[in-house]
């Protein structure tokens, strides 16, 4: 189930990235930090990197029923109005119909990749997806913590007026694009000396962009500090594939 839930979570963070980053549909208030833009990520991140795909997890596990699904999201839909009313979640173009057709398209689709995981897992194309949206979430999520609550590193990048915005754009397309090489290298199994020359390979283009005025860091040291936690996610995403693994054959 770990590598579903992350897997639900990524493929909505793909989604996500176009509606809420690139088209600003909607907004969140959380007043957590002082930056309002890290504010709606924030929002955004609770509810659709945590409590949507866990509610996705759920109905897909104990396979619950169209009346069941329906009843979740008039569920969500209340909550919705519920904090539109409370002042700290607001509509630019979206509408709550969107947000009901949108939780019926992921929870069946949830439905459908649990199946796939359960009976399908040896299959190379289904591990490479799983652990690509895997590797989206959980890089995003750790680096927006990482920027939010530390200002270690920022991209800077003139794609929108709020540099935060940018920001977010930036790093996360770089997730999308750096992704596809950690899925295909760990579900190919490539020898340790290839996978170092791939996290080498990362820490030149961070340099590259600190060169370049893209990436601004506190310090030099935090170069080396995002090096070490891409190594780490490496680490991570072979333990989950071994989960994916072992799961085949135990059934």
């Amino acid at each position: 189930m770990v590598p579903f839930y992350l897997c639900i979570a990524g493929l909505i963070y793909l989604f996500e990235y176009v509606l809420l980053v690139l088209f600003e549909s909607y907004e969140y208030f959380p007043g957590v930090f002082r930056d309002d833009y890290f504010n709606n990520i924030l929002g955004a991140n609770i509810s659709n990197g945590f409590i949507v795909p866990s509610v996705t997890v759920f109905i897909s596990v104990y396979n619950l029923g169209f009346w069941w699904i329906i009843l979740i999201i008039i569920g969500f839909v209340g909550i919705e109005e519920l904090f539109m009313y409370l002042g700290v979640y607001h509509h630019n173009w979206w509408k709550t119909v969107y947000t009901s057709g949108g939780l019926l398209l992921i929870f069946f689709l949830g439905k459908y990749i649990w199946r796939l995981i359960r009976y399908h897992s040896n299959q190379f194309t289904l591990r490479v997806a799983v652990l690509y949206f895997v590797n989206v979430v959980t890089q995003g999520t750790f680096m927006f913590y990482l920027v939010a609550i530390f200002h270690l590193f920022l991209f800077q990048v003139s794609w929108f007026d709020d540099p935060s915005r940018g920001h977010i754009a930036f790093v996360t397309l770089y997730f999308f694009i750096d992704s596809v090489f950690y899925s295909l290298m760990v579900v190919s199994k490539i020898k340790w000396f290839y996978q170092a020359l791939f996290i080498i390979g990362l820490t030149c283009v961070n340099v590259l962009l600190q060169q370049i005025g893209i990436l601004k860091v506190s310090g030099n040291w935090v170069i080396a500090l995002i090096t070490f936690l891409q190594l780490g996610e490496l680490f991570l995403l072979i333990n989950l594939r071994n989960l994916l693994f072992n799961n085949m054959l135990t059934r």
